[in-house]
């Protein structure tokens, strides 16, 4: 039987692999001004990348929050790719 005992905490990291060296200092340099500016009591998220890799740490209190900030992180890398794509194609 599992018990319902409250979450404490959660914490992950997450590594996200891009195309190209190029396109991952980018997306890196537009996201992560935003992820050490946002504000949170429950929440706290830091941005990493090591060659075409980006790696966000989320440690949350609850998963609530955690969510949030992954839902977050996640739109914002999308963004800066759709934009990257754009640019490419001009």
């Amino acid at each position: 039987m599992i018990e319902n005992t409250p979450l404490k905490s959660v914490e992950s990291e997450i590594e996200i692999i891009m195309d190209s060296q190029l396109q991952a200092q980018i997306v890196f340099d537009s996201v992560n001004p935003e992820i050490i500016s946002s504000p949170s009591q429950r929440s706290s998220m830091e941005m990493a990348i090591d060659g075409k890799a980006i790696f966000i740490k989320i440690k949350s209190k609850d998963s609530a929050s955690f969510r949030a900030s992954l839902n977050s992180s996640i739109k914002l890398i999308l963004l800066s790719i759709e934009v990257f794509d754009l640019k490419k194609d001009i």
